[in-house]
């Protein structure tokens, strides 16, 4: 009878205790450079600040403070002199950290500071936090391109589509750089077993497990910007293996509109500047139709959208260096 009891067990709860890192440290240009260990540094610090306030250690102004000597920060991070000395620099300058010599027999006081957020953060940590159907919801509140503002469902070019509307690239074999000779484009080995069918268990252990590997693209991923792996996060409702799916077709799409213009595509960086926006606006008007119900066949028609964008994009790409040298960029 015992073994069916669900006790609360202290080993699991000290294995749920963890450190937080602030999301926006995922979104803002002006973390996003912070290294690894710098966003590690300050989530420990954050979680010392009830420690702080145990040991009194705030000023005249309620400002809480540390008083730590270089040797205890390398025992509390886990890090060498050199390792402290870099994480300190790189929080000062990103204005997360502000150190204050207290004079002679005095200890130096460190003051962590919070981090800034902007209308722009705010967006992408919702895009981080997705509803759990995001994309049935009403658009409430973001700056969307003009494009997308008009509500009427953009017309599909048949055209555009392969043959036979087959889009399952998981089994097919390509030449294509960007897609093999990326890990994290392999695809899952999932359960047969459709979402819904799944039991409460499974489908939170799913969830779990996607919002995971999310966080592994983020950081990992040198193929998309990261604002293009939000929107391909919104589009793909959370849903990891349906994200690497439209992945592999945003890149298929990509390389035969490039062909057409005889622009090799592995020269066609999506995030280089003048491709990384537009590709992105692209992504949110598909969005913006889905939420719109207007869209029945999402991987045929991220194909036939990104397809056009492409096609414009190397025209313009084909255009520019033939003004520049009298000579498209080829194939060898």
């Amino acid at each position: 009878m015992d073994n069916q009891l669900n006790y609360y067990n202290i080993k699991q709860e000290y294995a749920l205790k963890f450190f937080q890192v602030p999301k926006v440290f995922m979104t803002n240009d002006k973390y996003k450079k912070l290294s690894a260990e710098a966003k590690l540094a300050f989530a420990i610090l954050s979680d010392r600040l009830q420690l702080s306030i145990k040991n009194h250690w705030f000023d005249k102004a309620g400002n809480i403070y540390f008083i730590y000597t270089g040797e205890q920060l390398e025992q509390i991070l886990g890090c060498g002199h050199s390792k402290i000395t870099s994480i300190k620099k790189e929080l000062t300058e990103a204005q997360l950290l502000v150190m204050k010599r207290m004079g002679q027999g005095k200890a130096n006081r460190m003051y962590l500071l919070g981090p800034e957020i902007t209308d722009n953060d705010i967006y992408g940590i919702d895009q981080l936090e997705t509803a759990e159907n995001p994309l049935a919801e009403e658009v409430v509140n973001i700056d969307l391109p003009t494009s997308m503002n008009d509500g009427q469902p953009e017309t599909l070019d048949k055209s555009r589509l392969l043959k036979n509307s087959n889009l399952d690239y998981r089994k097919t074999v390509t030449s294509d750089t960007d897609i093999n000779n990326t890990e994290y484009l392999k695809t899952l080995n999932t359960d047969t077993k459709k979402t819904d069918t799944l039991t409460d268990s499974s489908q939170n252990i799913k969830q779990l497990q996607d919002a995971a590997l999310f966080e592994v693209q983020l950081e990992n991923d040198n193929i998309f910007s990261k604002q293009q792996l939000l929107a391909l996060k919104l589009l793909s409702n959370g849903d990891f293996e349906l994200f690497c799916t439209v992945q592999k077709t945003i890149l298929r799409a990509k390389k035969q509109a490039l062909n057409s213009h005889q622009i090799q595509s592995s020269l066609f960086d999506l995030q280089d500047e003048d491709i990384d926006q537009p590709v992105y606006d692209a992504l949110m008007r598909i969005v913006q139709q889905v939420r719109l119900g207007a869209i029945q066949d999402l991987n045929s028609y991220v194909f036939s959208t990104m397809f056009d964008q492409f096609e414009q994009l190397g025209s313009k790409r084909a255009i520019t260096a033939y003004k520049a040298s009298g000579a498209t960029i080829t194939w060898e």
